[in-house]
């Protein structure tokens, strides 16, 4: 069965909020806290504790240094890390996200990313954060990590060389080409670290997926503002779990655009294009629009990291003005592929939990081959798996 942990930065997030809201959810904080030993780092200590936001329960997490300097290039944080006693998947997790806050740095001050030296996130208890971070979500043991739109406030921020906008520069970087929503909060609702961390473990971005919920938490930021809850939710549920029987869960992303000047021919094109650049689906639906006008909504079906690229393709293709686009639930049940002879020639044989369908292909390769009809070619193509899976089942019988 799937696990699936689904974080909900809807009012933020930070490094501290992150592994707060984790040890919330279930994390083990003694294994947390074994992998932030084998780090050769001295002067800090982290107090993890309860407390309460606009009237909720959740967990804060306090890391204490007595370290006054700040200063550390991206280099050798890399090298302390790849040097360090951490499991294999928490210092991959930690390096890499060093290393994605290294690029968007690097990028905002229009530098090299060897000549990056973190200021605030260069701190110990940036280190301690993500680090704790990485190790809490690996005692989870989740198959699959969704995010969901961050929470963005406005304003300024005091940083180390001055006042900077809000949100801070490297935190529009760093969600370039992610999901935000706007807030009604003069500060910084979401730091450096904090989303470095989100996009780093997210595999994909959306709403809470199908399946049954298992447990929840709530990590606390340090300010308690009074006009929010100031937390980051998070969701532990089984994903997998479906009507259909078997079926495994993904995210998946819909595009659609409604479409009334395009001809036939076009949408045809269009359709084999998407499918060739890598939708996993792409169909075209009769539609009334407004005013009475006929037309067509064209569907494409495909993975998160496809939808930017395909998204790309119907603009320039059709030339509409406007593409939706929805992230959904996709349940797949599990499938396998058979194969009977007819006439000297293979036909593949998809079956599912319930039925089973020859190959559209393989039938129409052997009806010009014998010239036989479509229909009679994938009835004789059916009753002979049928018949052969009866024979195994007869088989097996025979050997008990």
């Amino acid at each position: 069965m799937s696990r699936t942990l689904w974080l909900n930065p809807a009012v933020g997030v930070a490094g501290d909020m992150i592994v707060a809201s984790l040890l919330d959810v279930g994390a083990d904080e003694s294994a947390l806290r074994r992998e932030l030993d084998t780090l050769d780092l001295a002067g800090w200590t982290m107090h993890v504790e309860a407390v309460t936001r606009a009237a909720l329960t959740a967990t804060h997490v306090r890391v204490e240094t007595t370290e006054t300097h700040h200063h550390r290039s991206w280099s050798a944080i890399d090298r302390m890390l790849q040097g360090s006693g951490l499991s294999p998947r928490v210092g991959a997790g930690a390096r890499a996200t060093f290393r994605r806050l290294a690029d968007a740095e690097a990028t905002v001050h229009g530098i090299d990313v060897d000549s990056v030296h973190f200021h605030e996130v260069g701190a110990l208890d940036a280190i301690v954060d993500i680090v704790a971070a990485w190790a809490a979500l690996e005692s989870l043991d989740v198959d699959r990590v969704v995010a969901a739109p961050v929470g963005l406030g406005t304003g300024l921020v005091e940083m180390a060389h001055g006042a900077a906008p809000v949100p801070a520069p490297a935190v529009l970087e760093l969600l370039r080409g992610h999901p935000t929503v706007p807030m009604e909060h003069r500060g910084e609702t979401a730091t450096p670290t904090g989303v470095a961390l989100l996009c780093e473990m997210a595999d994909s971005w959306g709403a809470l997926p199908a399946g049954v919920i298992r447990a929840s938490g709530r990590g606390a930021g340090s300010a308690d503002p009074g006009t929010h809850a100031n937390v980051l939710s998070v969701v532990l549920t089984d994903s997998s779990v479906s009507s259909m029987s078997g079926a495994s869960c993904e995210t998946a992303v819909l595009l659609e655009t409604n479409l009334d000047d395009v001809t036939p021919e076009l949408l045809g094109h269009v359709v084999e294009l998407a499918l060739e650049r890598g939708a996993q689906d792409a169909w075209v639906t009769p539609i009334v629009m407004k005013k009475g006008r006929p037309a067509h909504l064209l569907s494409v079906l495909c993975a998160p990291g496809s939808a930017d690229s395909l998204r790309e393709l119907i603009a320039s293709r059709t030339a509409t003005l406007g593409i939706r686009q929805l992230t959904i639930d996709k349940f797949e049940s599990p499938r396998r592929t058979e194969h009977v002879t007819l006439d000297g020639r293979t036909v593949r044989i998809k079956v599912g939990p319930h039925d089973a369908k020859p190959e559209h292909d393989d039938v129409v390769a052997v009806a010009s081959a014998t010239g036989a009809g479509v229909r009679l070619v994938a009835a004789r193509a059916l009753a002979a798996w049928h018949d052969r899976d009866q024979d195994d089942h007869r088989d097996h019988r025979d050997h008990r």
